[in-house]
Parts: C-alpha cells; structure tokens; sequence
C-alpha cells in the first residue's frame, strides 16, 4: 500500500477507534472531564504568581516553590487513592478525591501568610496526585484494545486542556483579583463530581474474570473483583516489586524525563511572557491557547500512532521538538512566540500522549494498575519539582541587560538538555514488557495471564519468566 492510501485511510480508522458503546463515552468524557479540571485547579497559581508574590511580600521565586511542594505531595496522594482504587473500585476513591481537590482549591482562595500557601498547596497535591492513576485505569480499562491508544492520548492532554482553561479563567477573572480564580475553580469541581457519580462502573477484563471466578456470562462482576479487590493489595503489590522492579524503576525515569519536561516549559512561560516579554494579561492568554492547542492536538496524534510502535512514535515526537526551540523564546514578536510555542507542544504532546497507555502496558499485574499508573508518573513530577524554581531562581539571578528575569534562557537551556535525555530513555523501552492483552487477565489472580483449574498447582513466576509456561504477556517488537 502506498503512502498516500495509507494517509486516505487514516480518517475511517481514526473513526473506528473511537466507536464505542454509550456507556464506554461517558466513562471517557468523565474520565477527561476530572483529569482536566484537576490540571487547571494545578496550573491557578502559575498564572496568578506574580499577583501572590504581591499579596504575600514575597519574590516570584518563593510563589514557584509552592508548586514545587504541590508535585511533592502528588506522589503521596497516588499511593494513598491508587491502593483505595485498586481494593473496593474506581468510583467511591475518586468522587472521595475530588472533593477534597476542590476543598484545598477553595482553602487556597483564602490564604494571607506564606506558610498558609505552603500548607494548602501541599494538601492539594495530594488529592491532585490520587487523580491521575484511577482516572487513566478506569478509563482504559474500559475501551476496546483499539481505543486505547487515541483515548489515552487525548485524555493525558486533559492536562493542557487544563492550562488552557487556567488561562481562559484568568483572563475573565483578572479585574475581580487573584483569589475568585480559585473559587471559581473549586465551584467547578461540582460538575466533575455529579458527572462521576451518575457515571456507571464498566470493566472489559470482565469476561476474564466471569471465567476465572466460574461464573456464568449474566454473572455479575461486582466493583472489587472488577479491579482485582478479591486478593490483597500486598500480595500484588510484594509479585510486582519482587519479580518486575526492573520497570518499575525505567518507568519512573520515564515519567520524571516527560514531567520534567512538561513542568520546565509550562509552569513559568505565563511569567515569562508578561515579566521577561511584557506582554499583556490578553496576549499572553492567546499565546497559552495556541500553545496548549497544539498539545492537545499532538496528543490525539501521538496516541493514535502509537498503535504502530509504542516506542518509536514517541522519540521521533520528541525530537521534533528541538527545532522549535529557538522560535519558542527569542522572538519579541508574540506571533512568532505563538508559533514557536504550537509546534514545540505539538511534539511534547504527540510524545507524552503515548505515556498513560504506556504505563498500563507495562504494568506487572493487572490488579495494581492504579497505583503502579499513578505512583511512578507523580514519583516523576516529584523529581520534577525542582525545575520551576531553579527557572525563576537562576533567571533571577542572572537578568537580562535590562534588568528583567532572563526565564527564557534558563528554559531554552534545561528544555534542550531534558529533550536529550527524554529521546535516550524513550530509545531504551524495554519492549518485551508491553502487555497488550492485560484486559484478557484475571486481576484476582497472584500470577498475571494464568487462571489455574482447581486441583492443579500454578507455575511458579521462574518458570514463567525462563519460558517454560505460558508467557504472561505478548510482546512487541
């Protein structure tokens, strides 16, 4: 087939992917809609920096240091809703969380001390932390394998979507003062709730688990033995740690590369173009949509390409960016600013969209894929945590000629050297773990791909793992 058939069909097998029952849409609309309002609630105070650094007395540097210990905590709360999760079901741990998200959200409104911020802030992010991982599980453990790819890709730039909508908000609440930007945000945490309450639990590994538990094809699945509840967390949690540490720890380098990335470029380009640039509260809004269009546009692509190569479609994405740097932040131009901005986030999105689908791949047991999703991406946004503050610190320190933050150097440099090593970790994918028949397994079972018959003793995991049973994953190359 040529390339130009090829590119033809393109738009019928996008359209394929996403053809899914109703049940299936509103879990995918739900599952967006609450990762992208928790996405803005983070990115408030990245556009309200300068106008707390103001209220509180304190330099832009020490506001940034509340997002730091905003992804130090994320990790936290990961554990704590990614094992709630993974126990008694999706749906009671996350509507549990996002009350609490909008409650830290709402409380921040209110703060007049630093240290009020610090605490608040650190709060949040562990509600904001047990978000990701229970959102993507629940999510793609109910599209079909087809879906996957694209579904994941769109709903991980929920993240852009909500920078995008941080931006919007801020713009609209400007002349009312920074705090109704965070009330504002806590009052749309409502809808995020009541759509995740009427959304219906809905798992495709159910007829894995029917079969494993000996149930017939009407029996009912309840919500624990649907994300594998019937066994112990520990018991999970000791196999996957034990026999697959090895990706446990590349996954947690992988994510801190993307996070980092994603942190260095996002969180202080608004004050780099309002206090380095000088451009208004509404050019900078233009430049922040554009920009996180182009992310989740890329998003879309790179998750559906992914089908093709999990691992090469996400490098190539990532070197795509390096060429944009430069348009990114030297122009005085805001169009060209804008354009600089679309195509980098372009790639960084057609890259990381590939990620959440990624780590549900590799996941060592299909009964912890909550908290193995949400643990190792927010240990990467822990280690990232650092890159907002060393931006406006060193950018601080070492001002332009005209006595301005130099934010734009300091990220035109750590972004080159994050996009190297990003490329290099992506390069080194341990393909023989990506799994992408885990909806086939039963998450109640202690060793993933084997449903043992009564009577008979299962494989030990070193015969599984030196091949003399059945592999517990199909691999791609």
């Amino acid at each position: 087939m040529g390339f130009f058939q090829a590119l033809a069909r393109v738009p019928g097998d996008f359209a394929r992917d996403l053809h899914m029952n109703r049940t299936q849409a509103l879990i995918f609309l739900t599952s967006w809609f609450c990762w992208t309002i928790g996405s803005m609630h983070y990115f408030m105070l990245s556009y309200t920096m300068a106008d707390i650094a103001k209220t509180l007395g304190v330099e832009q540097s020490k506001i940034a240091q509340a997002n730091t210990t905003t992804m130090l905590s994320r990790a936290v709360g990961a554990v704590i809703f990614g094992v709630l999760s993974d126990q008694f079901g999706r749906k009671i741990p996350l509507l549990l969380d996002l009350v609490l998200m909008g409650v830290f959200t709402l409380c921040t409104g209110f703060i007049h001390t630093y240290g009020q911020l610090i605490g608040v802030r650190f709060l949040f992010g562990v509600a904001y932390g047990g978000l990701y991982g229970a959102t993507m599980a629940g999510l793609l453990e109910a599209m079909p394998r087809s879906s996957r790819g694209t579904v994941a890709g769109f709903t991980q730039q929920g993240f852009g979507a909500g920078n995008l909508f941080a931006s919007g908000l801020n713009l609209a609440m400007n002349k009312y003062g920074w705090r109704s930007l965070f009330f504002l945000g806590a009052g749309l945490t409502v809808p995020a709730f009541l759509l995740r309450l009427v959304t219906p639990g809905y798992s495709v590994a159910s007829d894995a688990i029917r079969e494993a538990e000996g149930l017939d094809q009407d029996g009912r699945v309840d919500d624990r033995a649907q994300v594998g509840g019937n066994i112990s967390f520990f018991v999970k949690f000791r196999y996957a740690v034990i026999h697959h540490w090895p990706i446990v720890i590349y996954c947690t380098v992988l994510t801190s590369c993307f996070a980092t990335l994603g942190h260095g470029q996002m969180d202080v380009y608004p004050s780099f173009l309002t206090t380095q640039k000088g451009l208004d509260i509404l050019h900078e809004t233009w430049i922040t949509v554009i920009f996180q269009c182009g992310g989740i546009l890329g998003g879309v692509i790179g998750g559906y390409c992914s089908k093709f190569s999990p691992k090469w479609v996400p490098v190539a994405a990532a070197v795509l960016m390096a060429p944009w740097l430069p348009l990114w932040t030297l122009p005085n131009d805001w169009r060209l600013l804008a354009v600089g901005a679309f195509f980098l986030e372009l790639a960084y999105g057609a890259s990381i969209g590939t990620v959440g689908n990624i780590l549900q791949m590799v996941c060592p047991h299909p009964g912890i894929r909550a908290a193995f999703g949400g643990v190792t991406y927010n240990l990467g946004n822990a280690v990232s945590s650092i890159a907002p503050t060393i931006e406006t610190k060193l950018g601080e320190q070492w001002p332009t000629p005209e006595g301005k933050p130099d934010y734009g150097r300091i990220q035109l440099i750590l972004t080159g050297v994050l996009i190297g090593l990003l490329t290099i970790t992506l390069a080194c994918m341990p393909v023989k773990n990506v799994n992408l028949e885990w909806d086939l397994e039963d998450p109640n079972q202690v060793i993933p791909g084997h449903n043992v018959p009564e009577g008979k003793e299962a494989p030990s995991v070193n015969e599984l793992e030196n091949g003399n049973g059945t592999p517990p994953a199909q691999t791609i190359g």
